[in-house]
């Protein structure tokens, strides 16, 4: 039986945004759980945009020529360094012509971003020396940005969209903000936990997975896994404290890297996925907290027999599923098999970097990942159908 908290609000903030409504996302894909393979043709393309002592915080494209990177940028242009906030892909090049300023509009650093058709939320951090939550709104049909700046101590660091207009961005002590509608203001409220809410992975707003962890000086990291259903918190597992909790994966705790969350309607069946050292898959039926554990490696995904620590994961179906470490290994599950990725014959394969940082698919089809392509330069590659 997991742990039940209930959820701890404060003083909304008051913020104002275009009255008019974006346009949000179409009918829930696979409505009838027929799942094809997912496609690994794609031609590929790798644009360089950022050199040492960068960070990249995310991705997303509201169309195959109109995308933004987010993050502390740094480009050398004409023998000179120079900082960008972000940058805009429009078809042909990436440019710091993002609509808008770090100091103006967009106010903090990004950490990761997310959005619908029109409309674009980034989270971060402002003030390097003293970190506290930022965030701001982007509006693709106005081209207009909205920054906030908070007093919370710590940084955002993940946000997640229904592509209906709910937000929810996480971050560091426990840490939440959301947004439940378009013009409607953000809202802070604390978790009952103080570990970092590093990532966030949605069905609906009402139910919403969590993965958190804390940095300790004696142990390996302690991780937890968080379900938030109709605003209560209920905890799945705790590295710490594992008795008593649903989810038990003694074999990676000290090394969990991300989540991701997908539901079949029609079967209401749930998929959790958790990566790190082993990676695995957790299937339930409907909102019950009994789960049926699934390691990856029986599927033959090769990284743990290779002793390397999956680092990230992208479901956008059961049969289409990304999942990436370092050393450039990009790996792709179609519902039959694990193959190995390699958008390109020249790069170093087996070298120390090559980590993806972020992975977005377009409405086209279109991927996008943010890749550490060499040591210490950073490029976004895109995958066209």
């Amino acid at each position: 039986m997991g742990k039940r908290h209930p959820i701890i609000f404060a003083l909304g903030i008051v913020i104002t945004i275009a009255s008019c409504k974006p346009d949000i996302t179409g009918p829930i894909p696979f409505p009838d759980c027929n799942y094809s393979s997912g496609n690994r043709d794609f031609t590929w393309r790798t644009d360089s945009v950022a050199v040492f002592s960068s960070t990249l915080g995310g991705i997303w494209a509201f169309a195959d020529d109109d995308a933004y990177v987010m993050g502390r940028l740094w480009k050398v242009e004409d023998g000179e360094r120079r900082f960008f906030a972000g940058l805009h892909w429009n078809g042909s090049e990436w440019s710091g012509d993002i609509h808008g300023s770090i100091e103006n509009d967009i106010r903090h650093y990004s950490n990761d971003l997310t959005g619908d058709k029109s409309f674009m939320v980034s989270v971060g951090l402002y003030d390097l020396n003293n970190p506290k939550a930022g965030l701001a709104e982007f509006d693709n049909r106005t081209k207009k940005w909205m920054g906030f700046q908070y007093q919370t101590i710590g940084g955002l660091r993940s946000v997640w969209t229904d592509g209906k207009g709910f937000f929810m961005a996480t971050g560091d002590n426990g840490m939440t903000y959301t947004k439940d509608g378009y013009t409607a203001d953000w809202v802070y409220a604390l978790a009952p936990t103080d570990y970092q809410l590093a990532k966030i992975s949605g069905i609906t707003k009402n139910e919403i997975y969590i993965h958190a962890f804390k940095y300790t000086q004696l142990s390996e990291p302690l991780n937890q896994l968080w379900k938030l259903h109709n605003g209560e918190w209920i905890k799945l597992m705790d590295s710490l404290i594992p008795s008593g909790l649903p989810i038990h994966v003694p074999e990676a705790e000290g090394n969990i890297t991300d989540l991701a969350a997908f539901r079949c309607n029609r079967t209401d069946s749930l998929n959790l996925y958790l990566t790190g050292w082993e990676s695995f898959r957790f299937e339930s039926l409907g909102q019950t907290l009994s789960f049926e554990k699934h390691n990856l490696k029986n599927d033959d995904l090769p990284l743990w027999a290779m002793r390397q620590s999956a680092w990230q994961i992208s479901v956008f179906s059961p049969n289409d599923i990304w999942i990436r470490a370092a050393r450039y290994q990009i790996w792709h599950w179609n519902g039959m098999d694990y193959r190995k990725i390699e958008p390109s014959p020249t790069w170093p394969y087996g070298q120390l970097w090559g980590s993806t940082i972020r992975m977005h698919r377009g409405a086209s089809g279109k991927v996008w990942m943010l890749l550490e392509t060499n040591r210490q330069e950073y490029s976004v590659v895109q995958g066209t159908p």
